[in-house]
């Protein structure tokens, strides 16, 4: 009985030293079972994982046997796949050869969380905050530096409020701690005011960027969205511990007030309460401006929050969009809280209203009243992407690469601009991908249209604006997350056509490295990736996760071996369908040893690293470059690896 899993037996005559001439003789009509071929294999291969191959297999090539078992020599050793014996298995070689798959190095503390003690958990998280501090302290001193004010400030003027309340007898008999609680954390919530608009001002922002570079540099722009939103959690902070001391004031200090210390306390002789007996919280509550515009303010205090947190569950836009009203609308009514002068004179206006004023004028109305309407040129759409080539305005004329702007579209939604990283553009248009992942996007995906009306606004500073700032420079996109480094991609790929006799040592080097778990993603900026990867000072490597990540060895190694053999004869990729210098790698990248061999590369340099994508994947590359860094320190050739993630 032939077993198919057993190895091949030769029908030529055997020579074995020591031993006499023995031939195998088999039954009449026996034929030994002939060994898949290499395209079998590949197809195979390539079905089972969901992979569509973009190039016919040569026969040449299709035709080779593979012999089950037999991968290790029958492949050369550039393309062995080392799996892993458990799930937190740790890849770290110090140099890989090209093409060798790269297993994603865990974290030391991928013990799941329900299994941690509370002590464990604390410890942990208290190394991390060390960390993040240490990390940002050594890139970004003077952003720790602005936060040391700021916390200083904060206290500041919670504390100057606070003391002269403290020392104010009438206020003092009257409500006591509460009164100074109270007023100090005003104060906080009209400081957190002020603070709150400047850093979505992107005009002004750009306007920076363009003029004055180390000066933008120095403000550290690309934490603008931190900032905003620590400003923002502040003023709710703030108003929460000033509501929670009025209610004790209202509740409990001043009805146990007698009326001699009532009629010695400013509130007395204000024109809601003079004259008359002392007031019940129904009447300071419900029926004086002051109380009506401080509910209405702790109402809208508690719906944005809740907004916001259903936004960041389900990704609908229109949490986000009521979220972001309730904030316009008790920002507001903080101007009308204070206009009775029950205490003392109103602050809101003289404190929060300069920078409403000037982000009104300079932000709101150009992007209402400055913007145009026009007729998208053109448009591509694939199953859960769409692109837009839309005509450019004078502001997009020498937009800087790296810069994103905000659609609007009409049809879809009159009032909301969305922000989407600018690919690529020109003389004459701009050019957006905008990934299916809200109703908004699908909205948009679903009612496309040529000629479709859209306004434009921008071009607005991001992270990515700072790639030209470094000689060494690493992009890394998870997704669609490569769209911000298209148009650096496209400028290199452009200014190399220019001068082309620039030498090497004067330019820029970049490592990009593309994952996506969407094999037909590679193809929508597949004409980009063709013309720079083969340009001096760029290293292109794309790598497809998905089902990928589930193939055994034995598969991963066929799919490698068609990868090498095709590429080296026609020069292109089956993976990717692109003609570039290297070929997909298959499974998750390990961050960990690109990054390291990146490091080696350049000793004693800084090389910035530039990351948009999923959080849980922008947490793990930080972390990886905390690794690296210490351990270039510890080998004697220390770099310095600043960390920019998009934001919008």
């Amino acid at each position: 009985m032939h077993d198919s899993n057993s190895t091949f037996v030769s029908a030529v005559p055997t020579v074995v030293q020591g031993a006499p001439r023995r031939i195998i003789r088999l039954p009449s009509g026996y034929q030994l079972p002939r060994p898949p071929r290499l395209g079998h294999r590949v197809r195979a291969a390539a079905a089972a994982y969901n992979i569509h191959l973009h190039h016919d297999i040569p026969q040449a090539i299709a035709s080779r046997p593979v012999f089950p078992h037999t991968h290790a020599s029958a492949v050369p050793s550039t393309l062995q796949h080392k799996p892993a014996h458990d799930s937190t298995a740790v890849h770290t070689p110090k140099a890989l050869p090209q093409g060798t798959t790269h297993y994603i190095q865990m974290p030391q503390d991928s013990q799941p969380q329900s299994q941690r003690k509370p002590s464990t958990m604390i410890a942990l998280r208290l190394r991390k905050l060390a960390q993040l501090l240490h990390h940002t302290w050594r890139h970004s001193p003077l952003f720790v530096l602005w936060w040391v004010v700021y916390a200083a400030l904060s206290v500041g003027a919670f504390m100057w409020k606070f003391m002269s309340y403290r020392h104010n007898a009438g206020m003092f008999n009257l409500a006591g701690y509460a009164i100074c609680f109270a007023r100090g954390s005003a104060e906080v919530v009209l400081f957190n005011g002020f603070l709150l608009l400047w850093p979505v001002m992107t005009r002004v922002q750009y306007w920076l960027w363009t003029l004055w570079p180390g000066l933008a540099r120095c403000l550290h722009m690309e934490h603008r969205v931190t900032c905003h939103i620590v400003y923002g959690c502040m003023y709710y902070l703030g108003g929460y511990v000033h509501v929670i001391a009025h209610l004790v004031n209202v509740l409990i200090r001043v009805p146990m007030a007698c009326e001699t210390t009532w009629s010695d306390s400013m509130l007395a002789n204000v024109t809601d309460f003079a004259h008359g007996p002392k007031p019940d919280a129904v009447r300071v509550l419900f029926q004086t401006a002051t109380g009506l515009t401080g509910v209405a303010m702790l109402v809208c205090s508690l719906v944005a929050p809740y907004c916001k947190f259903q936004y960041r569950q389900s990704k609908a836009v229109y949490w986000n969009k009521w979220g972001h009203i309730c904030d316009g609308v008790m920002f507001g009514i903080t101007f009308a809280h204070g206009m009775q002068h029950w205490l003392e004179q109103a602050q809101a206006f003289p404190i929060m209203g300069p920078p409403l004023a000037i982000y009104l004028v300079v932000e709101v109305a150009p992007r209402y009243f400055c913007t145009r309407r026009n007729a998208v040129t053109h448009f591509t759409k694939t199953q859960d992407t769409v692109t837009l080539h839309i005509p450019t305005t004078q502001r997009f004329a020498n937009a800087l690469p790296g810069t994103f702007l905000r659609l609007q579209v009409p049809v879809v939604s009159p009032f909301e601009w969305h922000p989407f990283s600018i690919t690529s553009h020109n003389d004459t248009e701009v050019t957006v991908q905008i990934q299916v992942s809200g109703d908004w996007t699908s909205r948009l995906h679903d009612i496309v249209y040529p000629h479709l009306m859209v306004r434009i606004d921008g071009p607005i500073p991001a992270p990515a604006i700072e790639v030209s700032q470094y000689k060494v420079a690493v992009l890394i996109g998870a997704g669609i997350g490569i769209t911000p480094y298209m148009s650096t991609l496209h400028q290199r790929a452009t200014s190399a056509v220019a001068t082309p006799d620039c030498t090497p040592q004067h330019q820029q080097q970049l490592y990009v490295h593309w994952q996506t778990n969407r094999q037909a993603l590679f193809g929508t900026h597949g004409d980009v990736l063709e013309r720079v990867a083969w340009l001096d000072g760029v290293d292109v490597q794309l790598h497809l996760t998905g089902d990928c990540t589930k193939a055994t060895p034995d598969d991963l190694n066929v799919l490698k071996t068609a990868q090498t053999l095709i590429h080296d004869q026609e020069a292109v990729d089956i993976i990717s369908g692109l003609r570039l210098p290297k070929t997909t790698d298959l499974g998750r990248p390990d961050f960990h040893a690109i990054l390291q061999q990146v490091a080696a590369k350049h000793p004693n340099d800084t090389i910035g690293v530039f990351f948009c994508g999923p959080p849980a994947l922008q947490t793990l590359i930080r972390q990886v470059l905390w690794q690296v860094e210490r351990e270039s320190q510890q080998e004697g050739h220390p770099v310095v690896m600043p960390f920019h993630p998009e934001v919008f």
